[in-house]
């Protein structure tokens, strides 16, 4: 029966990773769609281009609490092993990348990771955080920020001595979120990647 919990826990975390606050408000708010704008990203960076920050932080929080609310049920609510935890926060996770109800076309990860890690282990996420902060002051650039942060989780959960699951929950993360901004890669190297304060224009 744990298994059978396990199992409908993990997807129905996939299907809370699905519900995308960047497609979800900007679609309320202007009746459009905004992966048709800016990086053509369903995620907070593309909505505070082209909606601003008074959009754009309610979308990160949202994204981050689904990430948070899925840790939460499967530890505290049912109880669930480390294991069937770690498959549910990946699932949010790729619900939100990958998302069935939006053409498997979503965000890049970085807020519902965040959530899904603070909940998880806060120490490993906090320090990820703090030295991702550092960058994005450095050099400007959200997308540089975002995969310097999530690569730290892993080298700091492997640091601070924590289970092999959880070191592979945090490599796991951390490769889609190099996946998800392979395309900013490439334009970091050429020297043309976005940053911070730049806008898009979305017609009225």
């Amino acid at each position: 029966m744990s298994i059978v919990i396990g199992l409908v826990f993990v997807v129905a975390a996939y299907l809370i990773g699905n519900l995308n606050f960047a497609y979800i408000l900007v679609k309320f708010l202007k009746n459009e769609d905004v992966r048709n704008y800016g990086s053509g990203n369903a995620g907070t960076t593309n909505v505070l281009r082209v909606m601003g920050k008074n959009v754009a932080i309610p979308v990160f929080l949202l994204d981050a609490l689904k990430g948070c609310l899925v840790v939460v049920i499967g530890r505290y609510v049912l109880s669930l092993n480390e294991v069937f935890l770690v498959l549910g926060g990946i699932a949010v996770v790729a619900g939100h990348n990958w998302p069935a109800f939006l053409q498997f076309r979503g965000g890049k990860g970085t807020a519902t990771s965040l959530g899904v890690f603070l909940t998880y282990d806060w120490e490993v996420a906090i320090i990820a955080i703090m030295i991702g902060l550092i960058v994005l002051a450095i050099w400007k650039m959200v997308s540089l920020t975002s995969m310097v942060g999530m690569t730290m989780l892993p080298i700091f959960a492997l640091l601070f001595g924590r289970t092999v699951t959880e070191v592979i929950f945090a490599v796991v993360l951390c490769l889609f979120s190099l996946f998800q901004h392979r395309k900013n890669i490439g334009r970091i190297i050429q020297g043309r990647e976005s940053k911070l304060g730049q806008k898009v224009k979305m017609k009225n």
